[in-house]
């Protein structure tokens, strides 16, 4: 007798994992810069999640960004973009680079003491937000520059990569 055994991922499933990771790493970045995570966790709760998880599910979400500024400034004083692809590495492997994360942060600059920060769900062009969301404008990036870092967060369907500015 032989048996047979298939992994199937479907996106709600890898919606929720990449939301989650998500999630993880942003708190990690948030602690790592020696801030807060609680205002991350509210959000996370309150909205975040729910957003990231549907414009997920669409094939929606171009991107989730952290914005670190002083309050009241429109000015960013350090941001992180997380681009979301959805061509997958089509394996029936998920998993998160921690060792490459850290790593990453290593070559940034902390923001400046008093800083604070927002998250932003960045959609597609022409993709429409979730109902209970609203646009809003980035802040100034006042000639920072981006760089790339790589692949994050790894799913048959759905990858999410770094790009920090400094």
């Amino acid at each position: 007798m032989s048996a047979t055994f298939t992994g199937t991922y479907s996106r709600t499933h890898t919606a929720k994992y990449v939301s989650d990771k998500m999630r993880n790493v942003l708190k990690y970045l948030i602690s790592y810069y020696g801030l807060n995570p609680t205002a991350l966790l509210d959000s996370w709760t309150d909205w975040v999640d729910s957003g990231a998880r549907e414009m997920l599910e669409l094939g929606h979400l171009e991107k989730i960004v952290i914005e670190f500024y002083k309050p009241g400034s429109d000015q960013a004083l350090a941001r992180w973009d997380f681009p979301i692809r959805y061509d997958g590495n089509g394996a029936d492997e998920m998993w998160v680079d921690r060792e490459f994360l850290e790593g990453s942060f290593a070559k940034t600059t902390s923001p400046p003491a008093g800083c604070i920060y927002r998250i932003l769900l960045q959609p597609l062009p022409g993709a429409p937000l979730p109902s209970f969301m609203s646009y809003s404008s980035y802040k100034s990036l006042n000639g920072m520059v981006g760089r790339e870092a790589g692949t994050i967060v790894s799913t048959p369907d759905i990858m999410a990569s770094m790009k920090y500015y400094r």
